[in-house]
């Protein structure tokens, strides 16, 4: 067994073993090229950078939260094995006695006399707002796509509360305490940022991977006149009543293999297509402009619904495959169509303002 970099592990003669990676298997960074094997992701000192679970247990409440009992921990903490404050870009909000942490990458392009578009990008379940930085935004260079097209990226950091692990809770309790409420935190996050930055307000993303999709449904569920439009890896939608005032065009990433968050559901979690139905209703986009293509040989399948109230729109990748493999529980990144899924995430989120 060879550590590799990034708190990953290459092991051989791991068929059967159950793991969830936000990379796909057999994938190697160039910093590990001597690894051979399957690429796992395992536990390190900042925590797991993978997914084992949507939440510490599989079960989602009915009233949108991932915690399990539905209420947030008034004394819920940050992961403290995490080392987010040795990562450039390490930012806090402080409430009281309270702090919560974010990452933030400032493009290389940026000019503080143009309004600049924010993407919020949570992490999955157990994870450290640093690793996944370095994962998502360096490893799989969202980042580096950042400072191309110019917008700001946040990589906040979830609280560990019941289940023992960092997480985020999607639904709105009405708390106006940062620890507690993670919509109130989100809105807290955009203000901190906009007030040393300048934010285009009216273009602000809500994007996660797994438990962070849950998180960035619910902000647009809840906070569509916050959140121009929302962009899911792996995620899914936990019941919840939405602000029918305010409609939200979202991407939607799964692998049909997914065994965290299966796609066709199970009594823990809606199907992909059961949240895709609930989105075309709120928007009250027509099935009957359903176009759908055919992609990578058929190995990736997009579904398109467009004409929605404010012109939304909800548009589904199915992966079948990726990497010669069955569409799993990861952050997505082999080409599709010759396009980076990054790339075709941003450039959905980017058609959306909330000026529009």
């Amino acid at each position: 067994m060879t550590v590799c970099a990034l708190g990953y592990v290459f092991m051989s003669g791991c068929e059967g073993e159950s793991s969830d990676s936000l990379k796909g298997e057999g994938e190697a960074s160039d910093n590990s090229a001597d690894c051979d094997g399957d690429l796992r992701c395992i536990d390190n000192s900042c925590g797991s950078i993978g997914d084992g679970d949507a939440d510490a247990d599989g079960d989602a409440d009915s009233d949108g939260d991932a915690d399990s009992d539905g209420d947030a921990d008034s004394d819920g903490d940050n992961d403290d094995e995490c080392n987010n404050a040795a990562e450039k870009g390490y930012r806090t909000i402080a409430q009281d006695t309270v702090t919560r942490e974010y990452i933030l990458h400032v493009p290389a392009s940026y000019d503080s006399n143009t309004p600049t578009p924010l993407v919020i990008n949570f992490h999955g379940f157990g994870d450290c707002a640093a690793d996944y930085s370095m994962v998502i935004g360096g490893f799989y260079n969202l980042d580096s796509l950042a400072d191309i097209s110019n917008f700001l990226v946040a990589y906040p950091q979830g609280v560990v509360r019941e289940k023992e692990a960092a997480e985020w809770d999607p639904g709105d309790n009405g708390s106006q305490n940062i620890n507690e409420n993670d919509v109130y935190f989100a809105e807290q996050l955009i203000s901190d940022i906009s007030n040393e930055y300048n934010v285009d307000l009216s273009r602000v993303y809500a994007t996660g991977y797994s438990n962070g999709g849950m998180m960035a449904y619910g902000l647009a569920c809840s906070r569509g006149n916050l959140i121009a439009a929302a962009g899911i890896m792996s995620g899914i939608m936990l019941q919840g009543t939405c602000d029918v005032n305010e409609y939200t065009s979202i991407i939607h990433f799964h692998g049909i293999a997914d065994d965290a968050l299966p796609y066709e559901g199970n009594q823990d979690f809606q199907s992909v297509s059961d949240v895709i139905d609930l989105w075309l209703n709120h928007n009250n986009i027509p099935a009957s402009s359903l176009v759908t293509t055919e992609l990578n040989g058929g190995d990736v399948v997009r579904d398109e619904y467009t004409g929605g109230n404010e012109n939304t729109s909800v548009v589904l990748y199915t992966i079948n495959s990726e990497h010669d493999k069955p569409g799993g529980h990861v952050w997505f990144s082999d080409d599709i169509g010759g396009t980076n899924p990054n790339q075709i995430l941003w450039d959905f989120l980017s058609n959306y303002s909330l000026d529009d």
